[in-house]
């Protein structure tokens, strides 16, 4: 049996995981906030609990949401370049 990655090379994941809170809600908009941040924190302690390694957790955390929200349906908003 595996032991749980450690938060190894981050200092604090918490500061990541609310970036990407930040960007999943300009991406998804129309989803609440606090509904993301749950996704967000449910997925990442998810993907810890099973991980034994812990190098990319955030950017895994970040695109199981994002694939979990299009499977429900909500619409990707992407930024534009400037020239809208």
């Amino acid at each position: 049996m595996t032991e749980p990655a450690t938060t190894g090379g981050l200092v604090d994941p918490e500061i990541a995981l609310q970036r990407q809170i930040e960007t999943l809600t300009q991406r998804f908009p129309e989803v609440d906030r606090s509904e993301l941040a749950d996704r967000v924190h449910a997925t990442y302690e998810r993907l810890q609990q099973e991980a034994t390694v812990d190098s990319h957790l955030v950017a895994m955390t970040e695109k199981q949401v994002t694939e979990d929200l299009r499977r429900s349906g909500e619409t990707v908003h992407v930024r534009g370049d400037g020239t809208d």
